[in-house]
């Protein structure tokens, strides 16, 4: 049996002006067990005025195709960063529904982490940092510093990520759990930033 979902990945936000959205549509077959990306759809959209305003349709924007724009390339998103992490777990009620979760309560927690990330040929033993791999789910490297991936883990979470990476050395994730049954399990939103030194640590 097979069944098609469209998911959209919250909006993340950049310079409080230019924001991304991530629109997925996932094929799943054997129960769920599989699945298969058939498309992902990008879009930036730039805050240009309050809503008062006039009709600033006609006026020109100075946006870039992201055909043009450079991809992320994997050794941009290696080494140690400094994540801010704030997550959003829905809590379910006898009245909730796997339909909607407006006007759900939800319980927020924040955390602040150093994480290391490799590469999955450069297997390396981190001390006491905890270790953020790559090696699990396949990403996507889409132009305009974005990255995207989609993975199930052992208990059938299905996990939908959005990352999008600037040259100051900020990356910006997005992540969204869902149970096998359907229901949102976790939102997570972070800003991770380029841990620098100026003598690095050895390796």
């Amino acid at each position: 049996m097979h069944s098609i979902c469209v998911l959209e990945v919250n909006c993340l936000v950049k310079g409080c002006h230019k924001r991304l959205r991530m629109v997925h549509t996932i094929e799943f077959s054997n129960g769920g067990s599989d699945i298969q990306i058939l498309r992902v759809a990008m879009y930036e959209e730039q805050w240009v005025s309050t809503a008062n305003l006039a009709d600033q349709s006609d006026m020109e924007l100075d946006v870039k195709p992201f055909s043009q724009r450079r991809r992320v390339q994997p050794s941009e998103l290696t080494g140690s960063w400094k994540v801010f992490e704030m997550s959003a777990t829905p809590i379910y009620g006898e009245d909730n529904t796997t339909e909607t979760t407006q006007g759900m309560p939800y319980v927020y927690l924040c955390t602040e982490n150093l994480k290391k990330r490799s590469l999955p040929e450069n297997p390396v033993y981190f001390g006491e940092e905890e270790l953020l791999d790559m090696q699990d789910a396949t990403v996507l490297w889409l132009p305009g510093g974005v990255t995207s991936y989609v993975d199930v883990n052992k208990d059938g979470t299905l996990c939908i990520g959005v990352g999008w990476y600037s040259d100051e050395g900020v990356n910006l994730v997005m992540e969204r759990d869902y149970e096998a049954d359907g229901k949102l399990k976790e939102v997570r939103s972070k800003s991770e930033m380029k841990r620098r030194w100026t003598n690095p640590p050895p390796m």
